[in-house]
């Protein structure tokens, strides 16, 4: 699907830095994550061209996420990329995964005897963009292809205003093994956002690509400065959290915890550019909103130190170590065998867990620093 409009600009082609979690200036650092000033104008522009209905149905649905990525923007439902967008020329061009455009529909195909379906395409997949009905089946089909997690870590991402980013990919050390097999949402990910540098196939050891869920702000009693945190969110009945020896889970925070470190001059120089973004990405949602006379509560709300990290207010710093949220149980669990994971992966593995309980229950708090730092969160089941 291809959505043209727009006028050219100036792009922005560096971004002022202010420093990772030991204070190194990172203004020499190139940018990680922005969409340049002729792409956010072209995406103003075509919001409210003729030709622009798919842009703006986007904009005016509250459950879709939008990340920025390196000149590029992702539309995220349920952990699935619907669209990846990209500056083409004074417009905009927008790809899909064919699989979201799959009509859902129950409807019955004959077989013949010479091995074809009687079935019209037309009526079977979405050949062109049809108005918002197309948007919601789209949505439909991402759904029914997500799993439990990713829907679930949809849910706690929307209810928590100081999130900035998702699915973030982030180039690691070597490694002479094979790469661990990507899940779905990964993979559409990896297709659709390669922001991340991919090598190509050779004999020598290859730079490993990490996936981390969630990258959050949050202020620590300094007025001038805000951390961006990353973290990895489980479910509970997941299988990595838990072994006899030691959990899946401590390796891919230590390889997190590595890949962070290494990046975060280059983390802390490129996300207060990600943050201008998100400002004027909002401003605009709101202004499909009031023109479409739709209610502007029903957008998440947004962080106020997003936009004092985008205005420069706030210096901004890197927390290099990433934090594990646990999600989906209840009382009961909380009080049984989930106690004992948790407690091992804090005590034994010196994890950060965060266990905030069921997706939809009082999870604002899922992306935030516990209140009492020194010590473990306790799980929250509500």
């Amino acid at each position: 699907m291809v959505g043209n409009g727009g006028m050219s600009g100036t792009d922005a082609a560096g971004v002022t830095g202010t420093g990772d979690a030991t204070g190194i200036n990172a203004t020499t650092a190139a940018p990680y994550r922005s969409l340049g000033e002729s792409f956010l104008a072209a995406l103003e522009a075509l919001a409210h061209a003729p030709h622009g209905g798919w842009w703006s149905d986007v904009l005016a649905d509250p459950d879709l996420l939008l990340a920025v990525r390196d000149r590029s923007l992702n539309v995220y439902h349920r952990g699935a990329s619907l669209f990846r967008i990209t500056l083409a020329g004074a417009g905009v061009a927008a790809e899909t995964h064919a699989k979201y455009l799959v009509r859902q529909r129950q409807a019955l195909t004959r077989l013949g005897p010479d091995g074809g379906f009687d079935l019209d395409s037309g009526s079977a997949v979405w050949t062109r963009y049809d108005g918002p009905g197309t948007l919601a089946e789209m949505k439909r089909a991402a759904a029914a292809l997500s799993g439990l997690e990713k829907t679930g870590l949809h849910a706690l991402v929307q209810a928590s205003p100081n999130v900035v980013d998702v699915e973030i990919a982030l180039t690691g050390a070597a490694s002479a093994t094979a790469p661990v097999e990507q899940d779905e949402a990964e993979a559409d990910a990896a297709l659709l956002a390669p922001d991340a540098e991919t090598p190509a196939a050779s004999a020598q050891p290859r730079l490993r690509q990490d996936r981390l869920d969630v990258a959050s702000l949050e202020e620590r009693g300094v007025p001038s400065e805000a951390w961006l945190v990353f973290h990895e969110a489980k479910l509970a009945a997941n299988p990595g959290l838990r072994s006899t020896t030691t959990p899946a889970i401590v390796a891919q925070v230590a390889r997190y915890r590595a890949s962070l470190t290494a990046q975060a001059e280059r983390l802390a120089a490129g996300y207060p550019a990600l943050c201008c973004d998100l400002v004027r990405l909002d401003a605009l949602r709101r202004a499909v909103l009031t023109a479409r006379g739709l209610d502007l509560a029903a957008l998440p709300a947004r962080d106020p130190l997003v936009a004092e990290v985008a205005s420069g207010s706030r210096r901004l710093r890197v927390d290099p170590e990433p934090r594990l949220v646990v999600f989906g149980f209840d009382a009961d669990q909380r009080d049984g065998w989930l106690r004992a994971v948790t407690e091992e992966l804090r005590g034994r593995h010196g994890l950060r867990v965060y266990a905030v309980g069921k997706p939809g229950g009082r999870t604002a708090a899922a992306f935030r620093r516990p209140a009492d730092a020194g010590a473990a969160p306790t799980p929250d089941a509500a």
